[in-house]
């Protein structure tokens, strides 16, 4: 399910914070504690966040947490971050989309163009391409369900057939200090390398959280990359 007005807020302050307390939601939202217990009740039973005596926290770690969550928090960062990417994009471009909830921010910009396709491995994205009229293309593969995407040995061999001329990215870490760029998900590593391969550019978007951090797997460094775009 989806989050709408004040429980959207709550999320992206948990998402902030890690943890809020009734108080602090009361007085950033202007709304009643006994409104934001009410709140904080219906989400923990829809499975967004645990309870605790006078607040909450989130359920689950981000890197857990599905991208029909993920999405929703976050937004205007994200937002901001993607229309730094406007820059990279011109008319006949065929652009792929990875699978990150960040990266579905870039889909409302490339519908600015003409002649433009979307490739993507993301049905989430193949969702937003099609609602905005924008020709795309799905990897198929194994349907991986918490991130609405498409893995596996199937998707790897489709990505090594196809070249694209932009293509957008985000992973869980990028540390600056070592100019590694990293993620624990090694299936949608493989997916993002052989991309990189065949892309004339390749752009990747980073929130602050994602920031100075190492993964376990390594997808590329920073000099690989055409530009990285940072909320810092």
């Amino acid at each position: 399910m989806e989050l709408e007005g004040r429980k959207k807020e709550i999320m992206a302050l948990l998402y902030e914070r890690g943890k809020v307390s009734v108080g602090e939601l009361s007085r950033t939202l202007y709304v009643s504690e006994m409104t934001v217990r009410r709140d904080l009740t219906e989400m923990e039973k829809d499975g967004f966040l645990r309870r605790y005596r006078g607040g909450a926290v989130l359920k689950i770690n981000e890197g857990e947490m599905p991208i029909s969550q993920r999405f929703l928090l976050g937004k205007s960062e994200k937002e901001e971050l993607c229309r730094r990417c406007e820059g990279y994009l011109r008319d006949g471009m065929t652009v792929f989309i990875d699978s990150s909830s960040t990266c579905q921010y870039v889909i409302p910009l490339v519908a600015k163009h003409q002649n433009m396709t979307i490739v993507t491995n993301s049905v989430k994205a193949i969702l937003t391409a099609g609602s905005l009229h924008i020709p795309a293309i799905l990897i198929g593969g194994e349907y991986y369900e918490q991130d609405m995407c498409l893995v596996g040995s199937i998707a790897e061999e489709n990505v090594r057939e196809l070249n694209v001329d932009i293509a957008f990215f985000t992973t869980a870490a990028y540390s600056e200090e070592e100019g590694v760029i990293s993620d624990f998900d090694l299936r949608q590593t493989a997916i993002r390398k052989l991309l990189m391969k065949n892309a004339k550019e390749s752009i990747f978007l980073f929130e602050a959280h994602k920031l100075h951090k190492r993964l376990l797997y390594t997808l590329c460094r920073k000099e690989d990359a055409t530009a990285i775009i940072t909320a810092e």
